[in-house]
């Protein structure tokens, strides 16, 4: 059985001074704002202390990284991504998409002790980790220990609506606060909307209305950044026309106003998910180097 006292002694901190840092956890954030792109909205950021950070870096990786979570999640999680969101519903005709809003903030210290005392039997050892991860009792957007504390508490909830939609014939993936949904008639989606917009109410979460979407095969259907609509993952064609734009300004017209390692995400990014593209654009980059050059 976990203890605190075993705790403090594998972080390598004096018991008192841990406990400081769990009972006053409050008074080691910082809390500031970032515009969204919609930029009449900002959102709120609850930055741990760089002491407390390393606190729950240390917790993420030597326990949270180790229980277990929904093998539907994709978010935050090694090994698995937007890709692996997307491939679960290629080649179907109807999706849903559902946005849980203030999906961090819905999470409460007394739900992440609940959820950790399923794998840490100690109550006050689960309890002090829930207090030393949480900011004003509530999962803040910014600790590092938030993205999976968020897919671990949300566990049971995957695992239900996963059970819930495949005897309905509905495929079901989540990442992070998007919940994505595909079969081949849309009056399915309908009933599971209602099934998971209840289940949520029950669970103290919300459906933020003005972001779910219902898409079909006639239109673009894209899921966390990637297009399926043709039956295979291929990236956008507005991120293909500004990759290309920012490679030739950088190359030929030496913008040093373009952010190199924002290209370099962009091609990683490429190189994932349409690798028959990014040789494309390789030899695009080797041309203009080549032009470039005389």
């Amino acid at each position: 059985m976990k203890k605190f006292e075993q705790f403090a002694k594998e972080i390598g901190f004096n018991q008192q001074v841990l406990d400081n840092y769990v009972t006053f956890a409050d008074a080691h954030y910082n809390t500031f704002y970032i515009t969204k792109k919609k930029k009449s909205k900002k959102r709120k950021i609850d930055y741990p202390s760089k002491e407390l950070k390393a606190i729950q870096r240390w917790i993420l990786a030597n326990y949270l990284n180790s229980l277990p979570v929904s093998a539907r999640a994709n978010g935050f999680i090694q090994g698995r991504g937007i890709k692996r969101n997307a491939q679960y519903h290629l080649k179907k005709s109807f999706l849903l998409i559902v946005d849980v809003k203030d999906f961090f903030p819905s999470i409460s210290q007394k739900k992440i002790y609940q959820s950790l005392q399923k794998y840490f039997k100690d109550k006050e050892f689960s309890l002090k980790l829930s207090k030393v991860c949480t900011f004003k009792r509530f999962l803040p957007q910014g600790a590092p220990t938030s993205p999976m504390l968020s897919n671990i508490v949300f566990k049971d909830l995957d695992d239900k609506i996963a059970k819930y939609c495949n005897s309905k014939l509905v495929v079901y993936s989540r990442y992070a606060d998007d919940l994505v949904f595909s079969c081949d008639t849309r009056s399915t989606l309908t009933d599971i909307y209602l099934y998971v917009r209840t289940i949520l109410t029950q669970n103290d979460f919300k459906i933020n209305e003005s972001k779910t979407k219902f898409l079909s095969g006639r239109g673009r259907i894209v899921i966390t950044g990637i297009n399926i609509n043709e039956g295979k993952l291929t990236v956008r064609k507005e991120i293909k026309r500004n990759l290309r734009s920012n490679i030739y300004n950088l190359i030929i017209k030496k913008d040093k106003t373009i952010k190199i390692n924002s290209v370099l995400g962009y091609l990683s990014f490429i190189k994932d998910i349409e690798p028959e593209y990014y040789t494309k654009i390789v030899a695009y980059i080797k041309r203009l180097k080549g032009t470039s050059a005389m």
